[in-house]
C-alpha cells in the first residue's frame, strides 16, 4: 500500500500540471459562455429566459463535445472519405474488443508485458490520425505561399478575390485545393465572407492561415490593395521557412542531446522491462521498489515534458 507521504510527493509534482490544465478549462467555458451571453444579446432574448437556454446549451455541449471533437480531428487529419472513417471505426471497436477480452477475462494469466501490449493496442487508430493530421499540415504550409503568389497573379490580372478563390480551386491540387473548393461552396451558400474564413482557419489550423484570414477581413471592411499585401505576405512565409530550416539546422546538435536525454532513461527503462525483467523484480515486487518506480516515471516523464518546451521555438 502506499504511504500518506508518497501521495504527498506525487501530488505536489503533478500539482503544477493540474493546475494549469484546470486553468484552461475554465478559460475555455468563460469564453463560450460571454460568446454565448453576445449571442442572446444580439438576438434580443430576454434576462428571464436567458437561463434556460443556458442550461440547454450546457446539455447539448456535453453530448455533442465529444463527437464534434473526432469529426473535427478526422477533418483536420483529411481523413473525410466514409469507407476510410469506417474502416478505423471498425479497426477501432476491433482492438477495444480484443483488448477488453483479454483484460476481462485472462487477466490473471497475463504477464506485464501482454497486459501493457493490450492496453496500447485500442490507442493506434488514434496515434495514425495524429500522424495523418501532422503529414497533411506540413503539406498545406509547404503549398500556402504558392496560393498566395497565385492569388496576387489572379488580383494583378483584373479577378476579384472570389474569382481568384475558384481558380485557385481548380488548380490546386489537395489537401489546399480542396480546402478551397470548400470555401467556394460555402459562398455559394450565401455565408458571409467572415464565418467562412473563420471555418477555414479552423480547418487547417497553421499560422499562415490565420495571417491570411485576418488580412482578407480587414481588406474586406476597409478596402485598399489587396495584392500588395498577400504579396508582402508570401515573401514573408518564404523567409519564415528558410529561418527555420537554417535555425533547425545550427540546432540540430543540441536538439538530438535534449532528445537523447529526455528519452534514453524511458528507453532504458523500456529495454530492462522487456529483455531482462529479472533486475526489475525490485521495482516489480517490492512496494519501496513500486514507490520508487512510481516516482521515477514520473520525474522522467516531466522532464521529458520539460524538454519538449525548451526545444519548441516560436516564429
Amino acid at each position: 500500500m502506499l504511504d500518506l507521504g508518497f501521495l504527498i510527493v506525487v501530488l505536489a509534482i503533478m500539482m503544477p500540471f493540474l493546475v494549469l490544465a484546470a486553468g484552461f478549462y475554465f478559460k475555455s467555458n468563460r469564453q463560450k459562455k460571454e460568446a454565448l451571453d453576445t449571442l442572446m444579446q444580439r438576438v434580443g432574448i430576454e434576462s428571464s429566459q436567458k437561463q434556460n437556454y443556458r442550461a440547454a446549451y450546457h446539455t447539448i455541449q456535453q453530448k455533442d463535445s465529444i463527437l464534434r471533437w473526432g469529426a473535427s480531428l478526422l477533418k483536420k487529419a483529411g481523413l473525410q472519405d466514409t469507407k476510410i472513417v469506417i474502416r478505423l471505426l471498425v479497426i477501432q471497436s476491433l482492438l477495444l474488443f480484443f483488448s477488453a477480452y483479454l483484460l476481462s477475462t485472462r487477466f490473471n494469466h497475463l504477464d506485464g508485458k501482454a497486459v501493457l501490449i493490450a492496453i496500447l493496442l485500442p490507442l493506434l487508430p488514434s496515434f495514425f490520425i495524429l500522424f495523418k493530421k501532422k503529414q497533411r499540415q506540413n503539406r498545406l504550409r509547404q503549398q500556402f505561399p504558392e496560393m498566395l503568389d497565385a492569388i496576387v497573379r489572379a488580383l494583378q490580372s483584373g479577378y476579384g478575390i472570389d474569382g481568384a478563390l475558384s481558380m485557385i480551386a481548380e488548380e490546386f491540387r489537395a489537401p489546399l485545393g480542396k480546402e478551397v473548393k470548400e470555401v467556394n461552396r460555402q459562398l455559394t451558400l450565401g455565408i458571409s465572407m467572415r464565418d467562412i474564413l473563420r471555418d477555414f482557419q479552423t480547418r487547417i489550423e497553421i499560422p499562415e492561415a490565420q495571417f491570411f484570414v485576418v488580412t482578407l477581413i480587414i481588406q474586406r471592411e476597409t478596402g485598399g490593395q489587396l495584392a500588395p499585401i498577400l504579396e508582402e505576405l508570401s515573401r514573408l512565409m518564404r523567409r519564415r521557412e528558410m529561418f527555420q530550416a537554417k535555425l533547425k539546422t545550427l540546432t540540430a546538435e543540441s536538439r538530438f542531446t535534449a532528445i537523447f536525454l529526455g528519452l534514453a532513461p524511458l528507453g532504458y527503462l523500456g529495454y530492462k522491462y522487456f529483455f531482462d525483467p529479472d533486475s526489475m523484480a525490485f521495482f516489480l515486487n517490492d512496494p519501496t521498489g513500486q514507490d520508487i518506480l512510481i516516482i521515477s516515471l514520473v520525474l522522467m516523464i516531466s522532464g521529458a515534458i520539460i524538454l519538449k518546451s525548451m526545444l519548441r521555438i516560436k516564429f
